[in-house]
């Protein structure tokens, strides 16, 4: 009735535009077969859209002419999804379109004065320019926040997380197994004369070498779901894995992959293969800790006695171990 009336920035007027605007955001955002064919079925469905008189009116052709306009336009802007949102000038006549569509399609129902389409699709682009701006600012929000949050919890070289995502994670992990009866064990492996290979071939390899070896690493965790077990730079040439609702036997295995991973899977640089090994200390946590800290300071102890025993060993618990008599034990 507003429409019929032409009271225009009023009701109907501001409500239809809106729910157009809405459905164009819609369709294109949401990247939906359904959401388009829905978009597509609407001019069949709204009222007084049913009302089968339509079929008598002389203007049925013209609602054919827009109805293929309409189709042609929200397959292409479907189709085009990603041109959309990065292209100012193809989303502003992509939307234009749209609603002048649907000022057409609504026109052949309510005969209001034409005039007020052209108002109407003014205030339209007013609409449809505000969703746009809010949507590139939300983009642009949390492409920052996410940014921020990677560089805030992971390390640059690797990709892995790094210490200070540890101190985080590892006090959570603390105070949420302390005292539960569920088991937590932490592994922490170097890699064995590091320095050798910043000294002999460059930091460029020493880099790729820490790269290799975080990246095996975290693929073999990734392959071991049940452990939940997470990988940190601890600092240097150094990591961390905390490994959830796991025993000192699971993460025995789990340490045994990693390493037999790296052995399988050797780095070749500029057509020279270098040999990385490693090793590891191993310790769960106790009722006797009282922090994090105490298990950090048991596993790095056991670390130095696998560094103090010849390297590329383990050592679990304070028993230090070459990886062919752990094969054995994880064996049994």
């Amino acid at each position: 009735m507003t429409i019929n009336n032409g009271i225009i920035m009023k009701d109907a007027w501001l409500y239809a535009n809106a729910q157009i605007a809405v459905s164009f955001y819609g369709f294109l955002i949401l990247n939906n077969r359904l959401v388009e064919l829905t978009t597509l079925a609407l001019p069949f469905l709204y009222n007084p859209s049913l009302n089968l008189t339509r079929l008598d009116s002389k203007l049925w052709p013209v609602f054919i002419g827009a109805y293929f306009v309409l189709l042609i336009t929200v397959d292409y802007v479907y189709s085009h999804k990603d041109e959309m949102l990065v292209s100012g000038y193809k989303y502003t006549i992509a939307q234009s379109i749209y609603g002048l569509v649907w000022w057409t399609l609504l026109w052949i129902d309510y005969r209001f004065n034409p005039l007020n389409t052209i108002i109407s699709m003014i205030f339209f682009e007013i609409f449809m320019f505000l969703f746009r701006l809010t949507e590139v600012r939300l983009r642009a929000s949390f492409a920052d926040y996410k940014d921020l949050e990677v560089k805030a919890n992971y390390d640059a070289l690797t990709g892995v997380r790094n210490r200070s995502n540890l101190n985080t994670v590892s006090k959570e992990a603390f105070d949420e197994y302390h005292d539960n009866n569920k088991p937590l064990t932490v592994a922490m492996f170097d890699i064995d004369h590091f320095k050798n290979f910043n000294d002999n071939y460059g930091h460029e390899t020493g880099d790729e070498v820490l790269r290799h070896v975080a990246h095996l690493a975290e693929r073999e965790l990734v392959s071991c779901p049940d452990t939940n077990g997470q990988l940190f730079r601890y600092g240097g040439e150094e990591f961390i894995v905390i490994l959830r609702d796991t025993d000192v036997n699971y993460a025995t295995k789990v340490v045994y992959d990693i390493r037999k991973t790296l052995a399988d899977i050797p780095l070749f640089l500029n057509g020279t293969k270098l040999d990385v090994t490693i090793c590891f200390g191993v310790t769960k946590l106790t009722d006797k800790d009282l922090s994090y800290k105490d298990i950090f300071e048991r596993v790095d102890k056991y670390l130095y006695q696998s560094k103090n025993s010849g390297r590329n060993c383990v050592t679990i618990e304070g028993e230090t171990f070459s990886y062919d008599s752990l094969q054995a034990v994880v064996a049994e």
